[in-house]
């Protein structure tokens, strides 16, 4: 690479990372009024009009909640690219239990069980590895097969300076075609039937990949026919120790 193009290069990562500090405030604050400002003007006048309006109110109420559902899911993907790591020993039992703590609701609701086990210690951001585990075990809740509970085991393996922390699930599995295009911004694969903004693997790429590891997915079915469900890879550095 030619001096200029470093120049280029640097300057073109500081106008992103500007961006990224920015984009959470003044691209997304409008976004998040309008939303609200809509299931306002959906919870006041539906039922006082006829029946096609009430039908147009429906189709309204569903915007504002996808609406604020993609300011949601920008803002966190934002929030993580405009932050650095900010290294240090991270037990990642601990990590896994915070994310377990933040989403007890959806635990609850579904009558999810986690079964973990014993996790490395890594070199790594506290905060992102906390949003990691909830990016990859909301996706093992959240596409679950009907009247089927998420059953969700959380493993380590490999020795050394690298581990490989796995997610595996008991879920509807993913079509090996998508494999890399599910961590792509916005893809949904399953969009009427599981709403979201599809920006959950993309978030866990990002912060997999800014810790200088990998991700990767696979469906169960490639390693045993009879299982169904998919299983999320991450590498981590493990602490070094002088």
């Amino acid at each position: 690479m030619s001096p200029q193009d470093a120049i280029a290069a640097q300057a073109l990562l500081a106008g992103l990372t500007e961006l990224s500090s920015r984009a959470p405030h003044d691209l997304l604050g409008p976004l998040h009024r309008s939303a609200s400002l809509l299931a306002l003007f959906v919870k006041r006048y539906r039922g006082r009009l006829d029946p096609e309006a009430d039908h147009l109110l429906e189709f309204l109420a569903s915007a504002s909640t996808s609406m604020e559902g993609v300011a949601a899911g920008v803002r966190k993907y934002m929030e993580i690219a405009a932050r650095a790591p900010s290294y240090g020993p991270v037990d990642l039992n601990v990590s896994l239990a915070s994310s377990l703590a933040q989403m007890e609701k959806a635990i609850s609701a579904t009558g999810a069980v986690i079964v973990p086990d014993s996790l490395p210690t890594v070199s790594a951001d506290a905060a992102h590895m906390v949003t990691l585990f909830e990016s990859l075990i909301g996706n093992s809740i959240k596409f679950r097969r009907p009247d089927v509970a998420p059953r969700v085991q959380v493993s380590s393996q490999g020795a050394g300076d690298i581990r490989t922390v796995a997610i595996s699930d008991n879920g509807i599995g993913i079509d090996p075609q998508y494999r890399q295009a599910v961590f792509l911004p916005f893809k949904r694969l399953n969009g009427a039937e599981y709403p979201g903004p599809g920006l959950g693997l993309a978030a866990a790429k990002l912060i997999a990949e800014m810790h200088g590891g990998s991700i990767r997915i696979d469906s169960l079915t490639d390693c045993e026919p009879s299982a169904s469900g998919t299983r999320v890879e991450f590498t981590v550095r493990t602490i070094e120790y002088k």
